[in-house]
């Protein structure tokens, strides 16, 4: 079901009704979900180069309508990089109830969230640290030329939990968390919605391979990337990934307590505006803006989820007082 920008006709095929951008929206953290909190937040510390910000562990069950689910308590983590809570977190949360279901995602294809990128300073530093803490090196380093003088050096790889990684090396800075990346069935059609809600294209990078084995695909593999920078600015980006060869794979929505990545979080200054624009735009919001206790010594946060067009969850959240 489209739960987006409502289209209308156009001569140039779907346009969106006004209004939709979200202003000022930039990225807070990347949530995913795990099957063992110490086991993941010890890789991506040890391995990744991350560190602890806060914790966030609700002392009693909530209502989850928020999230899709009936009710809601979990155990989280925030990691942070060299830019701390400026440059995005990781939210890495195991979910105690409900408990954690189903698997990551199990092709590189697959339409929705897909992989997360890190820029990290010792590439062959970290694919040691990845394969001794429980994850898995997919290939060799490679060079992946973007048009720069200097070609990138990056793997694939997994966490223990089987979440697809892209670790790149930046020598000289500390790891940060880079890009999220979202799987799309129509590339057209996502690339629309995201630009409604106000995302701005920085650059495109078509691929056209005889070898997709470094993406433990069989075969050649041609698609297409588009990078996107929030609304409100900031380091880390959002790739819309169209598939031509393979073709990418719709699968049904995933529930909140699903292992992996599910949603990507955004601060905004107004939820109530932020809800009005997505109201008049046609999207459709998993619950209304609702306020939820985050933990011990933490303020509540007041957000509101919603699904993109390939089935992955954003998240707004109101920027909180302290």
């Amino acid at each position: 079901m489209w739960a987006g920008p409502t289209p209308t006709a156009g001569a140039r095929g779907a346009r969106y009704r006004s209004g939709v951008a979200i202003d000022g929206a930039r990225l807070f953290h990347v949530n995913l979900n795990c099957t063992d909190l110490e086991r993941s937040r010890r890789f991506y510390v040890e391995a990744l180069g991350l560190e602890v910000g806060a914790r966030t562990a609700p002392d009693t069950v909530q209502p989850g309508a928020a999230f899709g689910l009936d009710r809601a308590r979990w155990d989280a983590w925030i990691l942070l990089g060299g830019q701390g809570y400026a440059g995005g977190a990781i939210d890495l949360l195991q979910w105690l109830e409900p408990t954690p279901t189903g698997g990551a995602p199990g092709s590189y294809h697959e339409c929705g969230f897909q992989r997360i990128g890190f820029s990290v300073p010792d590439l062959d530093a970290v694919i040691e640290r990845i394969d001794r803490l429980g994850g898995s090196v997919w290939h060799a380093p490679i060079e992946h030329t973007t048009g720069t003088p200097n070609p990138i050096r990056l793997v694939h790889a997994s966490d223990p939990d089987g979440v697809v990684l892209e670790a790149f090396e930046s020598p000289g800075s500390a790891t940060s968390l880079s890009f999220v990346s979202v799987v799309c069935a129509d590339l057209a059609m996502s690339l629309a919605w995201y630009e409604a809600l106000g995302f701005r294209v920085l650059a495109r990078f078509p691929t056209d391979r005889d070898d997709g084995s470094p993406m433990l695909l069989a075969g050649p593999v041609v698609m297409d990337e588009v990078l996107l920078a929030p609304p409100g600015g900031g380091s880390v980006h959002t790739i819309l990934v169209g598939f031509g060869v393979p073709r990418s794979t719709r699968v049904a929505s995933r529930p909140a307590n699903a292992v992996g990545l599910w949603r990507a979080a955004y601060l905004v200054d107004d939820l109530d505006a932020a809800q009005a624009a997505l109201d008049e735009a046609g999207v459709a919001t998993l619950a209304p803006p609702v306020a939820m206790a985050m933990g011990p010594d933490l303020p509540e946060l007041r957000f509101v989820c919603f699904r993109g067009p390939d089935g992955e969850v954003l998240e707004l959240i109101e920027t909180p007082a302290s």
